[in-house]
Formats: structure tokens, sequence, C-alpha cells
């Protein structure tokens, strides 16, 4: 058994008004979202190249008009130099 206080506003109102109160299904909720973001987290240190692709995808909006490589020279010139 678990005893519970909520001393944060914002997360005392999610347990009472979006849980009504239901402990089981607040614990439930907590344990799905721990799960899901240390299935994401594993999968992002062992797999980068889902940055390569949302790179891609800000390169092809048309917002930017300096390519892959310029980008990430100005980035190495700012912060990599010594």
């Amino acid at each position: 058994m678990i005893t519970l206080t909520i001393e944060d506003k914002q997360i005392e109102h999610i347990f009472l008004d979006e849980f009504h109160s239901n402990k089981e299904k607040f614990f439930e909720f907590i344990k799905l979202s721990f799960d899901s973001n240390k299935t994401k987290n594993k999968t992002y240190d062992e797999d980068w190249s889902y940055l390569e692709d949302e790179i891609q995808e800000g390169l092809d909006s048309g917002i930017c008009e300096q390519t892959h490589d310029e980008i990430f020279d100005k980035l190495i010139k700012k912060y990599a130099s010594n």
C-alpha cells in the first residue's frame, strides 16, 4: 500500500478532476507513461537516425535557406572551436 501526498496543484488537479480521484487508474497511467518513456529513451540511445529525418523535414519545409552542411558548419564553429 502507498500513501500519496500531492503538493503540486497541477498534479492535484489531474488526479482529482481528470482521474476522478481513482488511484488505480492514476497509478496505471503513471506506470504506462514510465514504460513508454523508458522504451523511447532506449530506442533513441541506440538509434539516432530519427534526428536525420526530423532535420530533413525541417530543411524540406522551405523555412530555412541554408543546407544541412551549412547549418552544422556554423554550429561547429560556434560551439566546437578551441
